[in-house]
C-alpha cells in the first residue's frame, strides 16, 4: 500500500473536503465501529448523518444540561480527585442520555469499567500494546455492555432513531453505532477536558477567555493522530501535487493544526485568541472538514445561545479551585494519541 503523508493545513483541508477521496480510517477497529456513520461514504453516509443530526441539535443538547450538572456534582462529591475518571463519568452519563441507556444511577462504575477496554479498542490503530489483545479485550467489553445495559427506544435518542429505521441498522450494526457514540462522547471529550485544565494551569485566563482556551486546546491536541483517505481517481491538488488513483493519504492533524502559514510562527505554543489565516477555524481541523465534519462539534463549541458542555464543566471546576496535584504526577495512556490514563487534581478552593 502506497501511503503519502499530508502535513500542511491547505492540503489537509483540500483532501478532507474533496469527494475524490474516500474514507479509509478504522480498519483494525472495524469489528467495533465498522459500518457506522464515522466510516461510511457517499449517499449512504449523507443519509445516515441526516438521520442522526437531531441528536446533536441545539434543542437536544439543551435537554441534557441538567444531566451534565447533576452528574458533575455527584462526581465531585463521590470520586477521588482524578480528572480522567471524573470527566469520563460526566460524559458517560451524557452519552447514556443521548444513546438511550437512561439514568445509570449506581451502575456508573460498572459501565466505566467496561469503557476503558472499549475505548482503547476503538482506537486500537494507535495503541502501543499488542493490537490483538487490545481488540479482544474491547470485544469482550462490548459483549458485556450489550448483555448488561439494554437500550430504551423512548424519547429522542439514538435507540429511538434506530428502532424507527430498522432497514438502516440490523442488530449488529446497531451495536456498532452505539459503541461509536459511547466512545466518541466519552474518550475524546474527557481527554480534551484534561488537556485544557493542564494548559490553564500554566497559562491562567479569566472566565470570559475560556472559549478561546478551549479552541486553542482543540487545535493543539486533536483526538486522533491522522485521518486516512484513498484517492478514487488521479487527483492534482491546488499546489500541483499529484495523488494517484488508489493511493492512500495520511492527513497528519497534529502537523496541519500547527502549520505556521496558517496559525503563525508560534503555532506550537498555547496562545488563546490567536488570529488565524484564511478559512481556517480557531480549532484547526480537529473536527475534520467536509462531508465527515464531526457530528458532535456543537457539544464542545456550543452555539450562539448555548455554551458547550466543556465550558459549563470548566466553570464549575474553577469554582472548586481545580489545579494539578503536585504530589501525584499524571499518567499518560499507552497510545500514540496524546491522552492520559490519570490526571490527579486538587478541588478545594485555595
Amino acid at each position: 500500500m502506497t501511503l503519502a503523508r499530508v502535513s500542511s493545513w491547505a492540503e489537509a483541508d483540500e483532501i478532507l473536503t474533496s469527494r475524490l477521496f474516500a474514507q479509509e480510517s478504522k480498519h483494525e477497529s472495524a469489528p467495533l465501529v465498522g459500518g457506522t456513520v464515522l466510516v461510511m461514504d457517499g449517499p449512504a453516509h449523507l443519509r445516515r448523518r441526516r438521520l442522526l443530526a437531531p441528536l446533536m441539535s441545539r434543542t437536544a443538547l439543551a435537554d441534557h444540561d441538567a444531566v451534565v450538572a447533576a452528574t458533575l456534582d455527584d462526581c465531585v462529591r463521590s470520586q477521588a480527585a482524578d480528572l480522567v475518571p471524573l470527566g469520563r463519568s460526566v460524559f458517560l452519563q451524557l452519552a447514556a442520555s443521548i444513546i438511550g441507556l437512561g439514568d445509570l444511577g449506581g451502575r456508573t462504575p460498572e459501565l466505566l469499567a467496561l469503557l476503558g477496554p472499549l475505548l482503547e479498542a476503538v482506537t486500537v490503530e494507535w495503541s502501543t500494546r499488542d493490537h490483538a489483545v487490545v481488540l479482544a479485550e474491547g470485544l469482550a467489553a462490548r459483549d458485556r455492555l450489550v448483555a448488561g445495559f439494554p437500550l430504551s427506544a423512548d424519547g429522542s435518542t439514538l435507540a429511538a432513531i434506530m428502532a424507527a429505521h430498522p432497514g438502516e441498522w440490523d442488530p449488529e450494526a446497531a451495536v456498532r453505532e452505539v459503541v461509536l457514540f459511547l466512545a466518541a462522547s466519552t474518550l475524546n471529550n474527557a481527554a480534551l477536558l484534561v488537556h485544557v485544565v493542564d494548559e490553564l494551569s500554566r497559562c491562567p485566563l479569566p472566565d470570559d477567555r475560556l472559549s478561546d482556551a478551549l479552541a486553542e486546546t482543540l487545535r493543539l491536541y486533536p483526538p486522533t493522530v491522522a485521518l486516512l483517505r484513498r484517492a478514487l481517481e488521479d487527483v492534482t491538488l491546488r499546489d500541483g501535487r499529484l495523488v494517484r488513483a488508489g493511493e492512500y493519504v495520511a492527513v497528519d492533524l497534529h502537523a496541519a493544526n500547527r502549520d505556521p502559514a496558517v496559525f503563525g510562527a508560534d503555532a506550537d505554543e498555547f496562545r488563546p485568541g490567536r488570529a488565524v489565516d484564511g478559512r481556517a477555524r480557531p480549532w484547526g481541523l480537529t473536527f475534520g472538514s467536509g462531508p465527515h465534519l464531526c457530528l458532535g462539534r456543537a457539544v464542545v463549541t456550543g452555539t450562539a445561545v448555548t455554551p458547550g458542555v466543556h465550558l459549563r464543566i470548566l466553570r464549575r471546576l474553577r469554582e472548586l479551585g481545580v489545579r494539578p496535584d503536585p504530589d501525584r504526577p499524571p499518567v499518560l495512556a499507552p497510545t500514540a494519541q496524546r491522552r492520559h490514563d490519570s490526571y490527579p487534581v486538587l478541588l478545594a478552593p485555595t
